[in-house]
């Protein structure tokens, strides 16, 4: 899965924690799949993971005027969702969407950059070739999830 990838990621990074119910209550809402914490000015980071395809007919529209217009929807939408509770919580939301194509939301990619950046420190190694790796590891299993899927019908 895309998550345990970034799950995997960000515990190399040392900046993870992970659960089924993030928000520690029994509600329905989940807002986050990975937090970080300690984030973002002493806050913690609820990553949302998703996977959008631009091919959705409520989306299509706008995914044929812009690479990212799908991922940049579901964003717009899990804030939408996800603020007000992750707020509550001290928290802040960054939905984690990707196109079935590959295109990553801009939240995404600031954070996966993030990371890599502190993964690159931690290893001693550039940034851009952690960078390279994290991408090529999550866009090898979205091309293996897609094929599947393809293959199952």
């Amino acid at each position: 899965m895309i998550r345990d990838i970034l799950v995997e990621t960000c515990r190399r990074a040392h900046k993870v924690e992970v659960g089924n119910n993030l928000s520690r209550d029994h509600s329905k809402t989940r807002p986050a799949d990975i937090l970080l914490p300690n984030w973002f000015l002493g806050r913690t980071a609820a990553l949302d993971v998703s996977i959008t395809s631009p091919l959705n007919p409520v989306i299509l529209l706008e995914a044929g005027v812009s690479a990212t217009a799908a991922a940049q929807a579901t964003e717009s939408r899990k804030h939408n969702a996800n603020d007000p509770k992750c707020s509550d919580l001290r928290w802040v939301c960054v939905p984690m969407d990707v196109e079935t194509y590959g295109a990553w939301g801009k939240e995404a990619t600031a954070i996966i950059s993030s990371v890599a950046s502190r993964l690159a420190t931690s290893m001693c190694r550039p940034k851009s070739i952690v960078l390279n790796e994290i991408y090529g590891r999550l866009n090898l299993h979205l091309v293996r999830a897609n094929a599947t899927a393809i293959l199952s019908r």
